[in-house]
C-alpha cells in the first residue's frame, strides 16, 4: 500500500541529510576542532586554537554546553606594506560543546599553551545531587 507520508518523511531526511552536509561545508574552516575525554570524574576538553593571545580566547558554560570562542584581529596595516600574498585568516571561530553529564561549574579550570587551549571540568557526583522526595 503506497503512503504519502512515507515518501514526505523519507524527502525530510534527505534535505536533513543534505542541509547537514552543507553546514560542515560551510563552517569547517570556522569550527574549533576539539578531543572530549571522560576521565572517570571529570571530563577534559583540549581545543587547537593556534594563533590566538589568551586574552582572545572567551570560555563559558551557557544551559548546560561548554562554549569556546575566539577572535583573531587583522593588523592594522601599514603605509607603503605590498602583500604578494596573504593568506593568513582573521575573524571569530566558535564552538558550543554539549555536555553528557552536570558539571560542577565552580570547579572548572582552563589553561592555554603554545596553541592548545585546555579545559577541565569536573562531574558533580552522585552524593552531591539533592534528591528530592515526593510527599
Amino acid at each position: 500500500m503506497f503512503d504519502p507520508f512515507e515518501e514526505i518523511r523519507r524527502m525530510q531526511e534527505r534535505m536533513s541529510r543534505l542541509i547537514e552536509e552543507f553546514d560542515k561545508f560551510i563552517y569547517a574552516r570556522e569550527s574549533i576542532p576539539v578531543d572530549i575525554i571522560d576521565e572517570g570524574e571529570k571530563f577534559r576538553v583540549v581545543a587547537d586554537l593556534p594563533g590566538f593571545n589568551k586574552e582572545d580566547i572567551e570560555i563559558y558554560i551557557e544551559n548546560g554546553d561548554l562554549v569556546v570562542k575566539a577572535e583573531r584581529r587583522e593588523e592594522k596595516e601599514e603605509e607603503g606594506k605590498n602583500y604578494i600574498r596573504q593568506e593568513r585568516s582573521y575573524g571569530r571561530i566558535y564552538r558550543r560543546i554539549t555536555l553528557p553529564e552536570e558539571i560542577d561549574e565552580e570547579k572548572i579550570s582552563a589553561k592555554y599553551n603554545n596553541g592548545i587551549l585546555e579545559v577541565i571540568l569536573p562531574k558533580i557526583g552522585k552524593e552531591k545531587r539533592k534528591v528530592i522526595k515526593i510527599e
